[in-house]
């Protein structure tokens, strides 16, 4: 196997676990500021007499958030990288080391600066209800928000540099042209909704629910008069986001980035998998090849693409099968049903 494959299925490795290590701080970043669940409890808690201490940003859904920190973060690193690049062409990747980072602290900045007003604004319209802002809450929330958010966007970017300019399929080739064909924003983009789609299906299951109703059964759906009913007292203290976070991050956030890293790595291996098969792969370095070669490698890789795809869902749709049937066995019906 050539050694161009090798690395490009080794470069798909790589963004397989920067995915996983994106969602992960996706979902603890939703916990911190209740973009997601449990923000619907935050929101109806003052309203039942429930005055808390949680911080509370959610003024969008967590896939429109991100795609914004993402594409904010892109759109910095790729100006910095279109402006030095041409500088150090021997050496394009030093660049990268210095314009993602700066990038993806312009988007925590204004990461930041979101969650502050929204925070602010979402709890001053909770006046009557006599919800109070407290500051402490506010400025302890800050920078976990920021920091969590910092080592999303962080990976989103450098899955998308790594699409973008890194590879053998990045580049091209000198008749036969296999660039690319989203810029580095609009890679970021991408990836933002999606990673706050996955961290907001996914997450939503895994958000503390046994923390916040730990006075409730196990099993127990969490009926409506429940909500806004936040259990508000922590291990030492009134509970804050901190609380949740912690929590979280023992299974809730790896069991979200694992979710995505796993179908980055399937959708991925798919398609490399059906390019070897198709022998696709093995016809890219003889650029001397007929068009037509090529353009028949590129049919059959899309053709054992999708089997190998239809094989990997046929797989996980029965393992979840199995695996439903034997926990509803071992643990018995729910509780109420």
């Amino acid at each position: 196997m050539p050694i161009e494959v090798v690395l490009l299925f080794a470069w798909m490795l790589v963004i397989a676990f920067l995915a996983f290590i994106a969602c992960t701080f996706e979902d603890l970043e939703s916990d911190t500021g209740s973009q997601s669940n449990p923000n619907s409890q935050v929101q109806l808690a003052a309203q039942v007499g429930q005055v808390n201490r949680f911080f509370n940003k959610a003024i969008s859904g967590e896939p429109l958030s991100n795609a914004m920190y993402s594409a904010t973060a892109g759109t910095v690193a790729w100006v910095l990288l279109q402006k030095f690049e041409p500088l150090v062409p021997d050496a394009k990747w030093k660049v990268a080391i210095l314009a993602i980072p700066l990038g993806v602290l312009a988007a925590a900045m204004v990461h930041v600066i979101f969650a502050t007003t929204a925070h602010c604004g979402r709890t001053a319209a909770q006046k009557r209800f006599e919800q109070p802002i407290y500051l402490d809450v506010l400025y302890g929330h800050l920078l976990p928000i920021a920091t969590h958010g910092f080592m999303t966007t962080f990976c989103i970017t450098s899955i998308a540099y790594i699409q973008s300019n890194i590879g053998y399929l990045a580049f091209g080739l000198e008749n036969h042209p296999l660039n690319h064909p989203f810029a580095l924003p609009l890679l970021c983009f991408i990836w933002g909704i999606t990673v706050g789609s996955i961290g907001s299906s996914t997450g939503d299951i895994h958000y503390g629910t046994e923390r916040e109703f730990q006075d409730r059964p196990f099993g127990e759906g969490k009926r409506v008069v429940y909500h806004g009913k936040i259990t508000r007292y922590a291990d030492c203290g009134i509970r804050t986001q901190r609380d949740i976070v912690g929590f979280c991050a023992k299974f809730g956030g790896p069991c979200t980035g694992l979710t995505f890293g796993l179908i980055i790595l399937f959708e991925n291996y798919r398609t490399l998998v059906g390019m070897r098969l198709g022998g696709f792969l093995s016809a890219l370095p003889a650029i001397t090849r007929p068009e037509e070669m090529f353009i028949l490698a590129g049919d059959l890789a899309a053709i054992w693409g999708i089997v190998v795809g239809l094989l990997i869902g046929i797989a996980l749709t029965a393992g979840n099968m199995v695996l439903v049937k034997w926990l509803r066995k071992r643990y018995g019906p729910f509780v109420g049903v």
